[in-house]
């Protein structure tokens, strides 16, 4: 327990955000949904911002270019995404990535999936109460693409 309320707060709102990802990885290999929890996390980022590299995702998710390469080389692998052929690479600058129709079709699957479980899981909540929920978690989440390095903050391990 920590000196002050506001540390114990914390300390459960640390532990409740590890207990949602832990279940959503478990879930995801119990149920053999479509994709695990690391893979919906990077083809959602390549569906959501055309014209990506593999360096940005690595920047976004403040991960090792290694480990983007490797976890790019399994989404490419499973025929989830693809290097485009489009020849507008720059120099230096790695090559664009993009879904494939197999990719597009397992981002849906897996995002009704996860969206299913959630429903299910506030199903016996007021709409006020999803309503603050959902604004509560956009309050949270800006930001969170800022480095937080020294400051305290939560920091994702890759």
């Amino acid at each position: 327990m920590g000196t002050h309320p506001r540390d114990d707060d914390l300390q459960a709102v640390y532990e409740h955000l590890l207990t949602v990802t832990r279940r959503g990885s478990a879930r995801s290999r119990r149920l053999s949904e479509p994709l695990s929890f690391v893979e919906h996390s990077l083809v959602r980022f390549v569906a959501s911002r055309p014209g990506v590299r593999a360096t940005d995702i690595a920047a976004a998710f403040a991960l090792n270019r290694s480990t983007v390469s490797r976890q790019v080389n399994t989404l490419i692998e499973l025929g989830l995404v693809a290097y485009a052929t489009s020849g507008a690479e720059e120099p230096g600058r790695g090559r664009v990535l993009g879904l494939t129709e197999h990719g597009r079709a397992q981002l849906a699957n897996s995002a009704a999936a996860q969206r299913a479980v959630l429903t299910e899981r506030l199903n016996g909540w007021s709409d006020a109460d999803v309503a603050a929920f959902a604004a509560m978690l956009a309050r949270f989440n800006e930001g969170a693409d800022e480095p937080t390095h020294g400051q305290g903050g939560f920091q994702a391990s890759g």
